[in-house]
């Protein structure tokens, strides 16, 4: 994104303003911010769907994969090459699979991929995700992990280039928000570029290897997520460190700020 902004239908501010930002292949970029601070809008122009789909006003330059995503030609381009994985998974529900695994091979099939290589593709996802046992299950009666595991297994059936990811471990417990991180972990030591927006700083300190702040619709600060969640900027853009990180501001202590459970001890131990 170049100097992007994007206004929503009916809106008096704009959610993104002035917005630059870039993301490498092989690595994960992580975005966070205050509620509302543009995060995920940017992953909805990024995608396309704004404001193609959500109406609006964008200005500015987008390049996805060397696109513009809001371009009439680009969906046919971009398919199956951009994984998009949105905070509600039930919206994503294609709503006419009967099962978890139609549902995973809903869009191999929409983009003509031979049979066998969609079987093969389906049982790769669905056990890299720990689902295979819910093949046969209809998605509907899916519980709200499971669900977020069944669309996060529906994009990594595509083998895509660019990840864009709205709070993926957010119905997850502690156990499939590691498998979820191990994941995409995987996904960048394989070439893929990954973006994600969340508040989960607890999950995603030792994951992202850059921290992007959003502050007013537009990055504010940008760096390694350690050297960033440790100082006094970040609170200053109304977003939040570590729970230690967030002790260790309330309890008067300055930066730089311990960031896990050990450093806490060892900083307050002296």
């Amino acid at each position: 994104m170049d100097d992007v902004g994007f206004t929503y239908p009916g809106e008096p501010t704009a959610a993104l303003t002035q917005c630059s930002l870039s993301a490498a292949a092989g690595a994960i970029t992580w975005l966070t911010g205050a509620l509302g601070a543009g995060t995920s809008t940017a992953l909805l122009v990024a995608a396309g769907l704004a404001p193609r789909h959500t109406g609006g006003e964008r200005v500015g330059q987008v390049r996805t994969l060397g696109l513009d995503p809001a371009a009439s030609s680009a969906a046919a381009v971009l398919g199956g090459r951009v994984a998009l994985v949105l905070s509600s998974p039930a919206t994503q529900l294609s709503g006419i699979a009967e099962t978890v695994a139609q549902e995973v091979a809903f869009a191999p099939a929409n983009l003509g991929w031979p049979r066998s290589r969609i079987h093969e593709g389906v049982a790769r996802a669905l056990a890299a995700l720990g689902i295979a046992h819910l093949a046969g299950r209809d998605p509907g009666t899916l519980s709200g992990g499971e669900m977020q595991r069944t669309v996060i297994a529906a994009m990594l059936v595509l083998e895509p280039e660019l990840w864009l990811l709205d709070e993926p471990a957010s119905a997850l417990d502690a156990a499939g928000r590691t498998l979820v991180h191990d994941l995409l972990r995987a996904e960048a030591a394989r070439g893929a570029a990954v973006v994600i927006a969340s508040e989960d700083t607890d999950g995603l300190a030792a994951v992202a290897d850059r921290l992007v702040v959003f502050g007013a619709g537009r990055p504010v600060l940008d760096g390694r997520p350690e050297l960033v969640l440790r100082g006094d900027p970040l609170w200053d853009a109304g977003a939040a460190s570590t729970t230690i990180a967030a002790l260790s501001r309330a309890a008067g202590l300055t930066a730089p700020r311990p960031l896990t459970v050990d450093e806490g001890v060892a900083r307050w131990a002296r």
